[in-house]
């Protein structure tokens, strides 16, 4: 093993990941919202009508965390609660018109800063996602196993 190469790949992801989140950080508060408010958003819009607990699991937060980011995005216009008609003690989250809005100029803004990413061949970005899973689901079978 080339512990090397291994910490050199590492430490190139997180700066990617800083370079990403830094960018995305900044359309986000331009647009006075927060990155976890968009994150939010943005998943409801991949999964419409998910309830608060299943948006805290999809992004990564605990209940409480989640349902402050809700309260806050309610009262801002960019989601409602509904009752969901299966469940009625649940609650559905819905993006708004507005939060539609915020969240599709915000990515849009935040993807045409990456635009300079798509002077790399398609099949060689093809094959870094093809890797990076590799390495994801065999970081994910050595932690199933370790529990």
């Amino acid at each position: 093993m080339d512990e090397k190469l291994i910490r050199e790949v590492v430490i190139s992801f997180r700066t990617m990941q800083r370079k990403i989140h830094h960018y995305l950080q900044e359309e986000a508060t331009k647009r006075d919202i927060t990155t976890m408010q968009l994150f939010s958003l943005g998943t409801l819009k991949r999964e419409p009508h998910l309830t608060l607990g299943e948006l805290a699991e999809r992004v990564k937060v605990n209940k409480s965390t989640m349902s402050g980011i809700v309260d806050r995005l309610v009262k801002a216009g960019y989601l409602t609660r509904g009752r969901d008609e299966g469940n009625r003690r649940a609650l559905n989250l819905q993006l708004t018109p507005e939060g539609l809005a915020k969240v599709d100029e915000t990515y849009d803004v935040f993807f045409d800063r990456l635009e300079a990413v798509l002077e790399i061949d398609s099949d060689e970005l093809k094959a870094m996602l093809a890797t990076h899973e590799k390495m994801i689901a065999l970081l994910e079978q050595k932690g199933a196993k370790e529990q």
